[in-house]
This record gives structure tokens, sequence and C-alpha cells, in this order.
């Protein structure tokens, strides 16, 4: 074989290299990794699976509309089992597999204490459902969904107010501490203010065995004309039926994060009469709202809930954001979307201030025939 035609072959094998390597990369576009970390499992997960739902809604759409300029985004979940410290190890995972975002969590418990830690990390969290005060105010790495806890409290004490209720017994979980010192503390401030009084204060651990039956006792005992339960949806069920069980009538009221299927589901009819915070109507029927509805049920089967709302927005102005910047940097999203500021959400528009902080309102409902009616 002469010198020419070795040379002929060799570039004919470089090209046919350099062609399969183009099509490898063309095929094979690499992904835009999103974290998504909660509760995914036990009985405090309903709140982060809605929202994970809500979240991947929101990723089939932007990659079925080609995603950032192709590349498609992938979701790397992680399960915190409820536990801040299996939450702390998640964190650390994220910032060593280089994920830039991470939305979640969905309890303020599950990231209060890992604040210190994550404050000076190259990653941003975006918080649908997480609502503590002493993440306000601050220049920091999160940004969130939702309207901070004294908010809360405010439309609380408001309808207490109204409904003339002064004398409150107030149980709450010690695991979500975070959110639940700041509503209760927030709450006690607003009552006295309304020349009410706290009776009663009992705490728990959902994690370890209490007696829920002495707790109604305690609370129909206490005088107390009405009582707040600072509690996930499922121990404010229980808590609700063992004050039932005991023919007790006392007004019940309950924070945001009880807001959820569990609730009723677990509570039954209990709950009926039961006064709760909410931040979406699942009534409402203007068109976005409706077409997500739609494609949220005909996925899952069930009606979307606030956590998935605020998640499937949450996961929306991080693309918009995406689709600004000229690099994906934690620092560079962070910017965009503290300089988008208003935001289209599906129940009207919602501001993200210039320290990461969510501004919009909560309304009270109150379980009527075994459904949610909004009454402010």
């Amino acid at each position: 074989m002469n010198f020419k035609n070795v040379k002929s072959i060799v570039l004919f094998l470089l090209y046919i290299c350099i062609f399969s390597g183009m099509t490898s990369c063309k095929g094979n576009i690499e992904p835009i990794k999103i974290g998504v970390v909660g509760t995914m499992s036990g009985a405090n997960s309903d709140l982060t699976v809605s929202g994970r739902r809500g979240v991947e809604l929101a990723v089939d759409e932007f990659n079925k509309a080609g995603g950032l300029n192709g590349r498609k985004v992938e979701l790397v979940v992680k399960d915190v089992k409820h536990d801040p410290i299996v939450a702390f190890n998640a964190y650390k995972e994220f910032i060593k597999e280089k994920i830039p975002v991470v939305i979640g969590p969905y309890n303020s418990g599950m990231i209060v204490s890992s604040m210190d830690y994550l404050k000076d990390k190259d990653i941003l969290f975006l918080a649908p459902t997480v609502s503590a005060d002493t993440l306000s105010d601050l220049d920091d790495n999160f940004i969130r969904f939702i309207a901070t806890t004294k908010e809360e409290a405010v439309v609380l004490s408001n309808m207490a107010r109204k409904n003339q209720n002064r004398k409150f017994a107030i149980i709450y979980d010690l695991e979500n501490r975070g959110f639940n010192d700041a509503l209760y503390t927030n709450f006690i401030k607003l009552l006295e203010n309304n020349n009410g009084k706290v009776v009663m204060t009992k705490t728990f651990s959902p994690s370890l065995n209490f007696d829920r039956q002495a707790m109604a006792r305690d609370i129909a005992e206490s005088n107390a004309d009405a009582v707040l339960i600072i509690a996930d949806s499922s121990d404010n069920a229980r808590i609700t039926q063992q004050l039932r069980k005991i023919g007790c009538g006392i007004q019940i009221y309950a924070p945001l994060r009880a807001n959820t299927y569990d609730l009723k589901r677990e509570g039954g009819t209990a709950i009926e009469g039961m006064y709760i915070v909410g931040a979406v109507d699942l009534n409402d029927r203007s068109e976005d709202f409706v077409r997500f509805k739609e494609n949220f049920y005909g996925r899952y089967e069930e009606n979307p809930t606030y956590s998935s709302i605020y998640s499937y927005e949450a996961a929306n102005a991080l693309f918009q954001a995406m689709k600004m910047g000229t690099d994906l940097k934690p620092s560079t999203l962070k910017a965009n979307i503290i300089k988008i500021k208003d935001f289209k959400g599906l129940q009207g528009n919602y501001q993200i201030n210039e320290f990461g902080d969510n501004i919009r309102k909560y309304m009270i409902f109150r379980f009527e025939n075994g459904e949610l009616r909004k009454v402010d």
C-alpha cells in the first residue's frame, strides 16, 4: 500500500471519528441537574410529595418546550426522612455533586439549623413552603415562595378576634422548631394585643409516643374557649379526633402546614368547623390555575395543594432566571430572580424582594360539610 492510500485511509477514519463524536454530542447533551429535597417518606411526607409533583409538572413542560437551548432539566431527589441531621448531610451531598439549585426543603425545621453552614456555600435553595421568620431580611442563598410565619399569626388572631375567642389553649410540635416557635410567639403577642390570653400550653414530639387522649382531656379541662394546634396534618387530625371523642366541642384553629389532604383523610368528620390557614383557593377559576389543576389531577389522580402550586411556581421562576443568565451559577440565578421581582403565579402575581423573601397574603378557611370554605 503506497503512502497516498495510507494517507487517504487515515483522513477517512479521522473524519468518521469526528463526525461520530459530533453526532454523539448532539444526541447526548448534558442535562441540567436540579435538586429536590424534603421528607419524601413517612408520616410527614404529604407536604413534600405534593410539592415534588408540582416541580415534576413544571420540569416536564419546560423540557417539552425545548429546555434551555436544547438542554433538558433532570431532577435529583433526596429524602431527608423528616430528620435535620439527614437533611444536613443531603445538603452536603448536593454541594459535592455540584448541583447549583435545590428546590426545598418543605419544613422550616429541616433547614434552619443548617443555614450557618450553608450561607457561604455555592448553592441556592428555593423553598416553596418554608416560612420561618428567622430566615427573613437576610442576604443569603435562600429564596422563599411563601409568606412569613408572622403573617399566618396575623390571619389566625384576626379570625379569633372576629369569633370573640379570647382564652386559648396552644398545642405545638417540638420537631419543627423554626416554624412552630415563631408562630407560637407571634400568635401570643397578637392575642394579648386583642385582650386575649393563653390559659394552657402543651408541647409534644411526634417521633415519640405521647398520649393524645390525655392531651385532649387537658385541653377540655383548661377552661379555654379555643385551641390552636400547631402541628402537621396527621397529628392535628388525631388530636382533634380525641377532643371530639370525649365530647369536647372547643373551637379549633390550625396553621397552613396542616392544610393537606391527610388532614381531611385522617380527621374525617371530627375536623368539621375547624378554622385553618390557606395559601391558595382550590376553587379559583383563573385559566392558568384550572389548566394546572386538570394536568395535576390527570397525572396523579388527586388535586394539587398549596405545596404543589408554590413548587410549580418556584420551578418556573428558576427557569425564567436560567433563560436570562450567561451561566447557571447559584449567585447568577439568585441575582436574576431578585432582578425579575414580579412573577406571574397561578392565582395572581407575587413578588420576591431584595432579600429573596416572598410577598403575598394568607387566607382563612373553615371546614363545612367536609369541604373547605373561604371565610375571610
